[in-house]
């Protein structure tokens, strides 16, 4: 049976609702806030991994009019700082 109300139910709801709204948000990576400045100055970005023969690679992009920067690292925050230090 499940609870109908109390910190259970939150949990239960949580992938449901979203973390947000249950009141039990994790706290931001500090790629997301890179992203969201990114974003607030204009910028479309997304990234992407990939496996190569040297293993794992992240691949971030970012365009705003007609202009265009892809970055590649090892990791995604070494790839999110490169493409935050060029841009912004």
């Amino acid at each position: 049976m499940l609870p109908r109300e109390g910190p259970f139910l939150s949990l239960l709801l949580a992938p449901l609702t979203g973390l947000a709204n249950s009141g039990i948000m994790p706290p931001m990576k500090y790629w997301e806030i890179i992203a969201d400045k990114l974003s607030a100055a204009g910028w479309s970005w997304d990234y992407c991994s990939a496996v190569t023969r040297d293993g794992w690679r992240w691949i971030v992009d970012a365009h705003r009019e007609g202009r265009r920067y892809i970055v590649h690292s090892d990791e995604l925050l070494s790839a999110i700082l490169k493409l935050e230090g060029m841009l912004l």
